[in-house]
């Protein structure tokens, strides 16, 4: 299990010092950074962030996410994440610089696709397939298809609109970064369709809960996209520091030199970091902000 983090206000320098080496600190979105779809970053996250890449803690900022661009866009633009720096978005599958030039990306094969959707077609679930053309005009276009035997809403998570199809219409899907189904606290269902899609070789998913399993391809992970960014920013582990809430951020909190679950995360994201903050949602991500300014403070970068 993982160590309390150390207290920024008691300057013990000894537990400090693997903190002043971060030179760049990954931050998951949802339920780490924000309560809720429709929070905003509070001013204190931002002054930090703003702290941090100063020259005199040389400190970078990147977000990994499940969400897609679209998604993610109107935070990336407040966060003012460096253009050098890449960015992470459907939990690893896709890689992107702040040009939203596109640096890697994975996807789920076609015939993967139509088993999935096969098998939801059983059950009383949604399911919503992310694709991002590497064609788009201004950056990738990304669009959202879906399947449902529950409610077709207009707009998805993201806020994307969603084409819906018939169960049986797959042919005209594209090839998906990533794959949400959506089982609304079906117990049973969830069990069911995972014991199904373990038997898929292309992908690997990961369920939120009893809400919604998301299907990614497989070796894509939020660790695999954190190992790439690195070596394209040239630092080595021990210089990265990432904190998380969820199943989806195990990965991502294992590769980091540092891997830090808030207070309020999963048990998996918490057997997978080093630390765990003694604050939750937005609280203990200002936490882990003002403890690597600190440490950086006190033993230099």
């Amino acid at each position: 299990m993982p160590k309390p983090l150390p207290n920024y206000e008691e300057f013990d320098l000894d537990s400090l010092r693997p903190f002043s080496v971060i030179r760049l600190v990954v931050l998951d979105l949802d339920g780490t950074l924000l309560e809720s779809r429709e929070s905003e970053l509070p001013e204190k996250v931002l002054n930090l962030a703003n702290s941090l890449k100063s020259y005199k803690y040389g400190v970078r900022l990147t977000i990994a996410t499940g969400r897609t661009l679209k998604g993610a866009r109107p935070l990336l633009d407040i966060l003012r994440i460096r253009k050098d720096t890449p960015i992470i978005l459907y939990n690893g599958s896709l890689v992107l610089n702040k040009n939203y030039d596109v640096l890697d990306r994975k996807v789920i094969p076609v015939v993967s696709l139509q088993r999935i959707i096969k098998l939801a077609s059983r059950f009383n679930v949604k399911v919503i397939s992310y694709v991002c053309d590497l064609l788009g005009e201004n950056g990738p276009k990304e669009y959202a298809q879906g399947w449902s035997s529950l409610d077709q809403p207009e707009l998805e998570y993201n806020k994307m609109r969603v084409e819906w199809l018939d169960w049986d219409k797959v042919d005209s899907a594209g090839t998906p970064s990533a794959i949400v189904i959506h089982t609304i606290g079906q117990t049973k269902a969830i069990s069911r369709i995972c014991a199904k899609l373990n038997k898929i070789p292309d992908i690997s998913y990961t369920h939120g809960g009893t809400a919604y399993i998301e299907v990614r391809p497989k070796n894509s992970n939020k660790g695999i996209a954190l190992e790439y960014l690195a070596k394209s920013l040239k630092l080595d582990r021990k210089q990265v520091l990432a904190i998380g809430d969820n199943d989806n951020d195990s990965e991502m909190l294992s590769w980091a030199g540092i891997g830090i679950a808030v207070e309020s995360a999963s048990d998996l994201a918490k057997r997978s970091s080093n630390y765990k903050a003694n604050r939750g949602v937005i609280e203990g991500a200002i936490e882990v902000l003002q403890l690597v300014r600190t440490a950086i403070r006190l033993l230099g970068k």
